[in-house]
C-alpha cells in the first residue's frame, strides 16, 4: 500500500523563466551544485512504489523578488490540477503600508504564507518596530509567517515566541527545524514551542547543517521535546540533492519513525491542518 505524503518544504525552478540570481550568478558553495542548478518541476519527481506525493507546499525560491507574484502565477500554470499551497516572498521589515501593499499584490487562491529569510545577521530585520503590526496583518488575512533562522539566535527567537504567545491568531512556522546542531540542540526552545498551538516546526534541511546530529537522533530530539503535534516533514528539494535523491529523504524519515500515528501526523495530517491543504486522497 502506498503511503500518501504532503511535502511541506520544496522548491521548483525554471531557470529560463525565473531570475534566480542567487543560484545563477552567486551560487552557494554546495556539493552537487550542478544537480541543483537546473530546472526542477513536479515531473522531475518520479513515481515511487512506497510513497505517493499527495500534496506539496512550494516555498518561494527567488523566481523574481522584485515582482514575487510572478512566481505564484508560474506555479499556478505548472501545477494546474495538483494540490498545493504557496509560500510567497515579502520583506517582513517593510513599513506597514508598504508591507500590506506587498501582500495585496501577492493574494492568490494558493497563497498561505510569506517567507523572508532572516538567517545570521539578517535576523536584525525582525527587530523592526513594526514586526508585530505586520505579523498581525498577516493573521487578519488568514496567512502566516514562515521564519527561517537558527533557534540559537536567542533574542530574536524569544521575540517571535513572545508575540505568538500574546496573539493566538498569529501563526509562525519555523523552517528547517531552526538549524539545531549537535552542539546547539536548543532543547528549551523546542519545549516552549510544544506549549504553543500556533507555532509549528518543519523537519527539513538536515543536509544544510554544519555539525548535524545523526538523522535518527535529530528526529527523536525534535519529537521528544517539541512534540509530534508541532512537527511536519519536508524534503527541501532540490537542495536536498546535496546528499540524496528525493525519495531517499522520505525513506530515511520512514526508517526512523516507522508506520505509526506519529508518521501519519508528521508526513501528512499536521501539514493538511497547518496549510489548509486538502488532497485528492482526502
Amino acid at each position: 500500500m502506498s503511503l500518501p505524503i504532503i511535502d511541506t518544504h520544496l522548491h521548483f525552478f525554471d531557470l529560463a523563466q525565473g531570475q534566480y540570481s542567487w543560484l545563477k550568478h552567486n551560487p552557494p558553495a554546495w556539493p552537487n551544485l550542478a544537480q541543483i542548478r537546473q530546472n526542477h518541476h513536479l515531473a522531475s519527481i518520479p513515481a515511487h512504489d512506497r510513497f505517493t506525493l499527495a500534496g506539496l507546499v512550494h516555498i518561494e525560491a527567488g523566481f523574481d523578488n522584485q515582482h514575487p507574484i510572478n512566481e505564484l502565477h508560474w506555479l499556478a500554470q505548472t501545477l494546474t490540477g495538483f494540490p498545493f499551497k504557496a509560500v510567497g516572498y515579502a520583506p517582513i521589515d517593510a513599513p506597514p503600508k508598504q508591507f500590506s501593499a506587498a501582500i495585496t499584490r501577492l493574494m492568490t487562491p494558493t497563497l498561505v504564507a510569506v517567507r523572508d529569510i532572516t538567517e545570521g545577521a539578517d535576523s536584525r530585520r525582525l527587530h523592526t518596530p513594526w514586526l508585530q503590526e505586520n505579523l498581525i496583518y498577516l493573521a487578519s488575512l488568514g496567512l502566516h509567517f514562515e521564519a527561517q533562522l537558527a533557534f540559537s539566535q536567542c533574542d530574536t527567537i524569544e521575540l517571535l515566541l513572545t508575540l505568538a504567545q500574546r496573539h493566538p491568531r498569529l501563526k509562525i512556522v519555523f523552517n528547517h527545524a531552526g538549524f539545531i546542531e549537535q552542539t546547539q540542540p536548543c532543547t528549551a526552545v523546542l519545549q516552549r514551542i510544544s506549549t504553543l498551538k500556533n507555532v509549528m516546526i518543519k523537519c527539513s534541511g538536515h543536509e544544510m547543517l554544519q555539525s548535524p546530529m545523526a538523522l535518527d537522533k535529530w528526529l527523536g530530539h525534535l519529537i521528544d521535546h517539541a512534540g509530534e503535534d508541532s512537527l511536519m516533514l519536508g524534503s527541501n528539494y532540490p537542495v536536498s540533492l546535496m546528499q540524496k535523491h528525493y525519495w531517499q529523504v522520505w525513506q530515511d524519515y520512514f526508517n526512523v519513525i516507522g508506520l505509526s500515528s506519529t508518521w501519519h501526523k508528521l508526513s501528512r495530517e499536521n501539514a493538511s491542518k497547518c496549510y489548509h491543504l486538502r488532497t485528492d486522497l482526502d
